[in-house]
């Protein structure tokens, strides 16, 4: 059985951490208590810096890293001290973590030399919960040469009485088995790592005895296995910690890679204690940095979801299922939910995920829709407000949304960056070398492109939008029947202003663009954004603010363009058969990624590493050069028989993955760790349902020196594997959406969480909807069932909240039972406040 608890301030990690993947933590109790996934969601808002030193006067941009891996960065603001990104984003964490760092960087004007990092913000994970929902200011420390400490350290201590001459003493023993995530600090990849180990008594001032393990080369998860043993005088164990170091063996100098120090008083030592510890920084690091680099504004949202077996949720998901046979709509637990939360967002993303699980999304965006203009008395600002109904549509697009958004403005966006052509329009930001008609040409036929495209694809609309369409135009009719044009403009509210206008301002955020273009693309895709946005209100703009867009819209706000808009308006809104099987193969992912060369080796040399984009579509693994060019090869699903990890010791490299062919595995190093499990799902679900797919394979490659398998020892390159292939479930899928996996335990999860962080106004509304219910009188049978419905609700929804409670509580006490204090180097179960009723 795996026992696992989660932690968040503290650098400890429970032995069996490393058996757990994708960053997912198990807890399982001994005493067969129920099964809990944990899994954790960080939220990050990048707003601004300001005071940066004078010679950053140049375009700044904001990379995030886990440890020192780059998961995200900003778009480039041009020429500022106080740059604004105004940028967020959120990602599940894939694996375990010691340090979050922000660094800002300035890039040369005309590209000249390298980006150089101006300072960083740290942000250590034992930290997370003093900065969690805060909007604050961070100062920016100097960049040093000494890398972040990452990674973590497997150690084994055991205290046994010793004698001489009829005095006893203790002597401990003292285990460096292994280290694991270590810092890359050659230009290898690798680094040549040992470990020093002290005993140092606190209450004494002489220097303690140093013992180095060999030099581990060229690895970042060595393994020591070497015990040294010290011998300790005093019987007070308060006074004694045990301080190890990891560090990368230089001629020059040592690097330092992190340290752990273990207080023994903290442990039981009467048998022997092994376990995993987080590697941490020197104390004081930061503390000697007095030069003055500006300051970054962040909020940073750390999300944990305890998730239970599917039957702890039972009585949720039918409260929820059965929101749409409710009537009224607005008296449902759905609807509840929508009105007790401020940020209606997370509630949106959970409900919508869940009803698309159980193929009633429809019914429920229509029954919410239904009701908001119902109650909506002016049409101008019909879904213009901050209502659950609008938010859920918006996130439905999203999802069921993508595969179209990408087909239709995949193609003319990466034109637009790839061709660089100058666009601006404003006289005011016009460069000295630029023309005025000249750009205004380039941005026009940019604008006409993507009209074209947008109003060409209503044959390629997934068929659950139009059918959700066809019923906001004919409740609009129905609520505003003298209105002109409300079956057009309730629907283009959606389609243009909240899906195509977006996306065009930010292809980043709907999965187009891996990351942001230069500022001068940026800008050009903001014009084009407002000139379809202008078109989505049917040429009707209300004041014109940007007076330089005056001549563009007189281009395209013409009865040719307004005519071709009602008509995709109308196709997509209007009752039609759907042809499934039109061919068009769904791009599902494309990037950049470094691949082995296929085949055998040449004579002399070794298989080379190659940068290729990859492109995956619902038919097809396909690589090219760059994007663009030709296809140097191309896999169909069928011949893709597995995707696994590699074993590092294969080749020496994190992130390495193999795509399993009929004669040969092809070998794939992805970016970042959370590109890598995007990857191997994405494969994972095309090969699903293949015939041919193999139920064993070899997590090593194949030495051909050798002539055998690294991993098995078999002499046969063909030949059947030793390990069995993975499977994947819900919980393993990253956010994205295929047809559409939804993990309905972890959103049924958040649902719950939204309720119990509002118990309170949840029982006051109880309160307030019995007062309401005594007062009404029998004659009024439509308001009194209306309220009995919401009495219901409520009721229901506190039970299980009360209920659920009880089972977190429960399982949080067992976690937390046979634990220690929390402080550094101790091991520690559970130390984050979750017995507290919010626990987001």
């Amino acid at each position: 059985d795996i026992k696992y608890q989660d932690r968040l301030s503290t650098n400890f990690i429970e032995l069996a951490s490393d058996r757990c993947r994708f960053g997912k933590k198990i807890v399982m109790a001994a005493d067969e208590r129920p099964r809990v996934r944990v899994e954790e969601t960080i939220k990050i808002k990048i707003g601004e810096a300001k005071n940066l030193p004078s010679s950053s006067g140049r375009n700044c941009f904001c990379k995030v890293s886990l440890d020192n891996e780059q998961i995200f960065r900003t778009t480039t603001v041009e020429k500022s001290h106080s740059p604004f990104f105004g940028e967020e984003f959120q990602f599940d964490i894939p694996r375990d973590f010691g340090v979050l760092s922000f660094q800002i960087h300035e890039t040369d004007l005309f590209g000249f030399r390298k980006d150089q990092a101006i300072g960083k913000v740290i942000i250590r994970r034992s930290e997370l919960h003093t900065h969690n929902g805060l909007d604050k200011w961070h100062p920016i420390l100097p960049v040093d040469t000494e890398p972040e400490a990452q990674g973590k350290i497997r150690v084994r201590l055991k205290l046994q009485d010793a004698y001489v001459n009829k005095t006893c003493y203790y002597k401990l023993h003292v285990k460096v088995i292994e280290a694991m995530d270590l810092h890359a600090c050659q230009s290898s990849g690798t680094s040549d790592t040992f470990a020093s180990v002290k005993l140092i008594n606190y209450t004494t001032k002489n220097r303690p005895e140093v013992k180095r393990t060999k030099v581990r080369k060229k690895t970042l998860n060595p393994t020591f296995d070497e015990e040294f043993n010290f011998s300790l005088w005093d019987n007070d164990l308060s006074s004694y910690c045990v301080n190890i170091e990891l560090c990368n063996a230089n001629m020059i100098g040592d690097t330092f890679m992190g340290k752990v120090t273990i207080p023994l008083q903290s442990l039981d030592l009467s048998s022997s204690h092994e376990a995993w510890y987080m590697l941490s920084e020197r104390e004081g690091r930061h503390s000697g940095n007095k030069a003055d680099l500006g300051s970054l504004r962040l909020k940073i949202n750390y999300v944990e979801d305890w998730v239970f077996p599917s039957r702890s949720y039972d009585q949720l998901r039918k409260l929820i299922v059965n929101s749409i046979d409710c009537n009224p709509i607005n008296s449902s637990p759905a609807a509840v939910l929508g009105r007790i939360v401020k940020d209606k967002v997370d509630a949106a993303k959970s409900l919508v995920k869940i009803f698309l699980h159980y193929d009633k999304v429809v019914d429920f965006l229509r029954c919410v829709a239904e009701n908001e203009i119902r109650h909506t008395s002016d049409p101008n600002t019909l879904f213009r407000g901050n209502s659950l109904a609008s938010k859920a549509i918006d996130e439905f697009m999203k999802i069921y949304g993508q595969h179209y958004l990408h087909y239709t403005l995949n193609g003319i966006i990466d034109e637009i960056i790839e061709d660089k052509k100058p666009c601006e329009i404003d006289p005011s930001k016009l460069k000295d070398s630029e023309s005025l008609e000249s750009n205004l040409s380039n941005l026009q036929g940019y604008v006409e492109r993507c009209f074209v495209a947008i109003t060409c694809s209503a044959i390629h609309c997934p068929p659950l939008m139009c059918e959700l369409f066809r019923y906001i135009k004919e409740a609009a009719l129905r609520r505003f029947p003298d209105v002109e044009d409300i079956c057009f403009t309730s629907v283009s509210g959606f389609i243009f202003l909240r899906f195509f206008a977006p996306a065009l301002l930010n292809p980043r955020l709907f999965q187009m663009r891996a990351d942001h273009g230069e500022p001068l693309t940026c800008r050009t895709l903001t014009l084009i954004s407002k000139s379809i946005q202008n078109l989505g209100n049917l040429g009707c703009v209300q004041s014109m603010k940007e007076t330089y867009m005056e001549t563009l819209n007189s281009m395209f706000l013409n009865d040719t363009h307004i005519s071709a808009v009602k008509n995709f308006l109308d196709f997509i809104s209007s009752p039609h058969e759907y042809n499934e099987n039109s061919g068009m193969p769904v791009v599902l992912k494309e990037g950049i990624m470094i691949k082995r060369a296929q085949g055998r080796r040449k004579k002399f040399g070794v298989k080379p590493f190659r940068k290729r984009y990859f492109l995956l579509t619902t038919e097809e693994l396909s690589y090219a050069k760059e994007k663009g060019s030709e296809t140097l090869c191309q896999i169909p699903k069928e011949d893709i028989l597995a995707v696994e990890r590699v074993e590092y010791e294969a080749f020496k490299m994190k992130l390495m993955f193999q795509i399993i062919q009929p004669n040969r595995p092809l070998y794939v190093l992805a970016n970042n760790s959370v590109e890598e499990r995007d990857w191997i799902y994405l494969l994972k679900k095309i090969c699903q349902k293949n015939p041919n797919r193999l139920e064993m394979y070899h997590p090593g490659a194949f030495d051909e020196k050798k002539n055998s398998w690294l991993c098995c020892g078999k002499a046969q390159e063909v030949i059947v594997g030793c390990t069995q292939v993975t499977s994947i479930s819900e919980a393993d899928s990253p956010d994205t959406t295929m047809h559409i996996k939804v993990d309905v335990d972890r959103e049924l999860e958040k649902v719950y969480t939204l309720f119990v962080n509002k118990i309170e106004e949840l029982q006051n509304l109880r309160e307030e909807v019995a007062s309401s219910l005594q007062k009404v009188s029998d004659f009024q049978l439509y308001a009194r069932n209306e309220l009995q419905i919401e009495l219901t609700s409520l009721n229901d929804i506190v039970e299980f909240c009360h209920r659920h409670l009880t089972e977190h509580e429960d399982n949080r006490t067992f976690s937390r039972s046979g634990s220690f204090a929390s402080r550094s180097g101790t091991p520690v179960c559970d130390t984050f406040g979750i017995g507290d009723l919010k626990v987001r």
